[in-house]
Order: C-alpha cells, then sequence, then structure tokens
C-alpha cells in the first residue's frame, strides 16, 4: 500500500511540474507578441514621396516697354517755308526719300548770278594761265586770277549745301508718322515736323532685380508676351547698363526682337519671363509643407531605415504650394512629407501605402 501512495505522488508531481512548464511557455509567447505589437504601434505614420532630379525652369516675370530699333524727330536746319510734302501720314518710306521741299527760290537766284560769275573767272584764268607762259604777264597777275576763281568755286559749293538743306530727306527706311506742320507753314532749326519709326526690330527695355545680375548675359533669350495675345515671342539680350538705378537698385536691360509681322509698335507693354537660374541646373521640387525652417537654414527629413533622418537642404524657389532644393537631397530618397512636427531626428517611422 505505502508503494502505491508513492506512485500516486510521483504522477502527481509530474503532472504539477508539465502544466507549469506549459504555463510558462504560453505566459513568454503572449509576452513576446505583446512586445511586438507594442513596438509596431509606437512607430509614426508618415506619407512619404520619392525624389526625383528635372531640369529646372524657374522664372521671374518682368514688365518692360517695346520701342523701335531707329528712332528719329524729323526736323529742319534752316528757316524757310513748306513747297512741298512728299509722303502721305502713316506712309513707308526708303531711306534717302523726300520728305519736305523748303523754299529755294532766293539761293537758286544766287546760284545763277556765281554761276555766270565762276564762267567767266574760268575764262579769265585760261587766258592769264596762257599768258603766264609766254611771260607776257607777272605771276602776281595770274594769282589774283586764279585765287578770285578759287572763292568763287567755294560759294558755288556753299549754296549747293544751303540747296541741300531745303531738302528733308528719310535718314534710314521705316514708317512715317503723322505730319505735324502743312504745307506753306513757316520752319525754323529744331521745330519737330514728324516722326520717322524703322520697326523691322523691336527693343524690349526692362528691369531686371540686383539679386538676378549674375544671370544677365549678352546673347542669353528670354520669352515674353504682349496685351495683344498669349501668343509667346523670342527676344535675345543685347546690353545691360553701365549701374544700377539708385532708387530701385535694378539694372535697365535692351532685347532685341524681330518685329517682320509688324506686330510690335512702339511704345506697347511686354511680360518677360526672364530665366532666374543657369541653363541646365538641375533640382528636385517637394511640397512646401515638409520643408523646416530654422535659423540655421531649412532642413527636411528623409526616411531611412524606418527612421526619420533630419538633413539640411539648400533652396531656390518657394511659392505657397513647392519648395526648389538645390543640394541636400539626392534623386531617389524619401522624403516625408506629413506629421513634420511630431519627429525628431530619429524618430522610428512607418511609411503609409495605399493598403494600410
Amino acid at each position: 500500500m505505502y508503494q502505491k501512495i508513492n506512485t500516486w505522488k510521483a504522477m502527481f508531481l509530474y503532472t504539477i511540474l508539465a502544466m507549469a512548464i506549459v504555463s510558462c511557455t504560453t505566459s513568454n509567447g503572449e509576452h513576446s507578441e505583446a512586445n511586438g505589437t507594442s513596438m509596431e504601434v509606437n512607430k509614426l505614420p508618415v506619407d512619404v514621396i520619392e525624389a526625383k532630379e528635372l531640369e529646372l525652369n524657374q522664372e521671374e516675370i518682368l514688365v518692360g516697354t517695346i520701342i523701335p530699333i531707329q528712332e528719329v524727330a524729323i526736323v529742319s536746319e534752316v528757316s524757310q517755308k513748306i513747297t512741298k510734302i512728299a509722303f502721305k501720314d502713316g506712309d513707308y518710306v526708303s531711306k534717302g526719300q523726300l520728305l519736305y521741299k523748303l523754299n529755294d527760290a532766293d539761293i537758286r537766284a544766287k546760284q545763277k548770278e556765281l554761276q555766270a560769275e565762276l564762267k567767266l573767272a574760268q575764262l579769265n584764268e585760261q587766258r592769264y594761265a596762257s599768258l603766264l607762259k609766254t611771260e607776257a604777264i607777272r605771276q602776281q597777275e595770274y594769282d589774283e586770277i586764279e585765287t578770285k576763281l578759287h572763292s568763287l568755286l567755294a560759294q558755288v559749293e556753299f549754296l549747293n549745301f544751303q540747296i541741300s538743306k531745303t531738302e528733308i530727306r528719310a535718314p534710314f527706311s521705316g514708317n512715317i508718322g503723322i505730319s505735324k506742320v502743312d504745307l506753306g507753314a513757316y520752319v525754323y532749326p529744331g521745330l519737330e515736323l514728324v516722326n520717322l519709326q524703322d520697326q523691322s526690330k523691336v527693343k524690349l527695355n526692362f528691369l531686371v532685380p540686383e539679386k538676378y545680375l549674375i544671370q544677365v548675359k549678352k546673347g542669353k533669350s528670354v520669352s515674353f508676351t504682349t496685351q495683344l495675345s498669349n501668343e509667346v515671342h523670342e527676344a535675345k539680350i543685347v546690353a545691360g547698363n553701365s549701374g544700377l538705378d539708385n532708387q530701385n537698385r535694378s539694372l535697365t536691360v535692351q532685347a532685341i526682337a524681330d518685329n517682320s509681322k509688324n506686330e510690335f509698335k512702339g511704345g506697347m507693354s511686354a511680360k518677360i519671363n526672364f530665366s532666374t537660374l543657369n541653363e541646365g541646373t538641375k533640382g528636385i521640387t517637394i511640397p512646401s509643407q515638409a520643408l523646416i525652417p530654422s535659423e540655421q537654414g531649412y532642413s527636411v527629413f528623409l526616411l531611412q531605415e524606418d527612421r526619420a533622418k533630419i538633413t539640411a537642404v539648400t533652396i531656390s524657389n518657394r511659392t505657397e504650394n513647392e519648395v526648389t532644393i538645390l543640394s541636400g537631397i539626392n534623386d531617389g530618397d524619401k522624403v516625408i512629407i506629413s506629421n513634420i512636427m511630431r519627429l525628431g531626428d530619429g524618430t522610428p517611422v512607418v511609411e503609409v501605402t495605399e493598403s494600410n
């Protein structure tokens, strides 16, 4: 009987031990599973975009003025009455074409008188030259006749010059404006008669802010539109002023555009798209909410090995919705764009996907 009791005791202890082992194993498994679930729950969910490097086309909108490639106010150089207007208002005129004819009757009368004197002086010079060869006259007598001849020639040349001043001609080909004087009007030196413009090409004058001076280069192309339409036209920078304007700290820049279709008129306004980056500059564009400003500059959070890593960046341009990154982010990097205020450097994060 004693042996039976010992056998039952052994079986009872074995059962208790087995239950304890099973209980410990179950308890450890549940604890491990709970810790794993807790770690997943502690990761901050974030939205992420993949950075893609692209060639940047960053532009500043500037306002410019269109002016003709050449423009001049036609004026008279002498005081006289207009006897002929040789063009119609708004005509296209060629270089050298007669525009106004002034009265030259008095000058031509004087010219005829001098021509007669000149003819006589030339005959005298020929006779005296023959006599000088035979020593029939002195050298001094011949010199006096020759001097008179040269004087008359100079006077005739001056009168011809005066007559040319009574013919006002176009200095270049272009579009003539509306005459400001009528036939029979008495004009004087400096009085503006009409305006002449060469509009085969046009100049665009515009101001470039001081911060973009490095982008002003001779030969650089700029695009522009006018109030007439949204059609985009091209122009090339040909010159910049020697210095900045003291008032607005801007540089006056001039570009040239073709106007063979006669689309532009002097005085028109133009909206100019001025590129503020060097050609071929590459960068990455990300949403503005991903950018973190600080006293040291700007930074963003990148997703690396399930953690948020703060990274300093250099920006070029920022709008309400987007910011352009020039350095600090590489092509293919994952940029965190949500929960920014709750992140710190090294914070565990989990990327939110559509399946989540």
